[in-house]
């Protein structure tokens, strides 16, 4: 497939990484001659360094040939200029990542297909719908619903109240038990793995597992979490996340809103119908404690710098608080924040890439989404009627290193496989993979 991608920023340079992998045809388009220079040096596609509203620029990059168009610069309306020319010129997909609620909202004027557009993705959108998922497990690091929440994958980082440490995956729960939960995967040491029923838990992992919804509270148990349900809920910045969140959360929770800038505290406090908003520093703790930080369940990060957020939640679990998330922008910073003792990360480009690869992903998948702080994705496919995977044990496969079928739903009934268990034609197959194995999978499943 060719594939243009509009913007060399982190949200490109990360779809660009993944899909080159998965042995695409790649040109990249950005006018900052520092971004084209590391696109170059890091990965194996084409940059062209100009004004990507430019047609001479688009027709230089071969977007007549183009399979798909990503628009992901900065500027919105570049984007969209973008994504109209590649509609005039029959491109067959076309996604445009959009802030400006004046072109996604319900009320905006022009539409999506107005524009020449088959997606918008809006970013920190993205993010708050990701960070709402994670409020409603406490302990999860992290959490992601497939088949409408029938299945549920969730992050959990085990400390010293589980208690099947040193116990190999094999034996943990009942026989029962484990025909409804698995762990797809464990990062021991900074290093991701997909275990096997030796595997044995560590104090300080970092695991993840499928489970079917009503597994859950088992899964917690197993893993010595207990769910508390979050009541009050400060949020430190109050910029588009800060706001939407609340938005979101002032009818469900009491909700406190920390923003540095006078003039735009008073603004939201004007726009917030229930949540109670402090002009402050988010670095002072000692005015955050007065203003009832030690009696809140969670504190959600999401001010512009990593630093103040990272700093703000480590104050907060030291306090004792039941659950913080911080809004991470360095990638790299990703890996070593659950080490430190912070619960959840939510990166705005990773959540944008992985809106984006859930609508273009090819063949017969109908999900997928990418993992913070380790290089995985989870991705969901339907069985097709004809296809040669039926009807054999799992095991006689020969699947992909590095994959695993996570679960299956076949009908009504979900279930988590083991090898002796067969696929049938209209299943739909959660698999976990990782980098190496990603097009292997897409191609066995497709």
């Amino acid at each position: 497939m060719k594939i243009i991608i509009i913007g060399a920023g982190e949200v490109g340079f990360y779809l660009a990484q993944k899909l080159s992998q998965e042995k695409h045809d790649i040109v990249v388009i950005d006018n900052k001659p520092d971004k084209c220079a590391r696109m170059r040096e890091s990965l194996d596609v084409a940059v062209i360094a100009g004004d990507a509203a430019s047609q001479k620029v688009l027709n230089e990059a071969g977007l007549k040939d183009a399979d798909l168009l990503i628009a992901a610069s900065g500027i919105d309306e570049i984007n969209l200029m973008a994504c109209m020319m590649a509609d005039k010129l029959g491109v067959e997909k076309k996604v445009a990542r959009v802030r400006n609620p004046d072109y996604y909202e319900e009320t905006s004027i022009l539409k999506p297909s107005d524009l020449g557009v088959d997606m918008l993705i809006n970013p920190e959108g993205e993010v708050i719908d990701e960070i709402i998922r994670l409020l409603l497990r406490a302990s999860a690091s992290e959490v992601i619903e497939f088949e409408e929440g029938k299945i549920v994958l969730v992050g959990l980082k085990l400390d010293g109240n589980c208690p099947n440490i040193n116990n190999p995956l094999r034996e943990i729960g009942t026989r029962e038990e484990r025909r409804h939960l698995r762990v797809v995967a464990m990062v021991k040491g900074g290093k991701t793995i997909i275990p096997s029923g030796d595997d044995r838990l560590g104090k300080n992992d970092q695991i993840f597992v499928i489970a079917k919804r009503e597994s859950l509270p088992k899964v917690f148990t197993l893993m010595g979490k207990e769910e508390k349900p979050l009541e009050k809920i400060m949020i430190l910045g109050g910029g588009k996340i800060g706001r939407g969140l609340a938005q979101r959360l002032e009818s469900k929770a009491e909700v406190t809103l920390v923003e540095m800038d006078r003039e735009k505290s008073l603004k939201i406090a004007s726009q917030l119908k229930k949540t109670t908003v402090y002009q402050a520093d988010a670095t002072e703790i000692d005015l955050l404690a007065k203003e009832g930080l030690l009696h809140m369940d969670a504190l959600i990060a999401v001010t512009p710098y990593d630093e103040t957020n990272i700093l703000s939640c480590l104050l907060a679990k030291h306090f004792g608080m039941e659950k913080t998330i911080a809004l991470i922008n360095k990638q790299t910073y990703l890996p070593l924040l659950p080490v430190i003792g912070i619960d959840s990360t939510v990166n705005i480009h990773i959540a944008t890439a992985s809106a984006i690869l859930r609508f273009i992903r090819r063949g017969d998948i109908l999900s997928a989404a990418a993992l913070h702080g380790i290089d995985a994705e989870v991705i969901e496919f339907e069985i097709g009627q004809t296809s040669k995977i039926t009807k054999k044990p799992l095991k006689d496969l020969g699947l992909p290193k590095g994959s695993l079928i996570a679960a299956v739903v076949r009908g009504r009934e979900v279930f988590i496989p083991d090898g002796n268990s067969s696929l049938e034609p209209n299943d739909k197959v959660i698999v976990f993979a990782l980098p190496a194995a990603v097009q292997a999978v897409e191609k066995r499943f497709s």
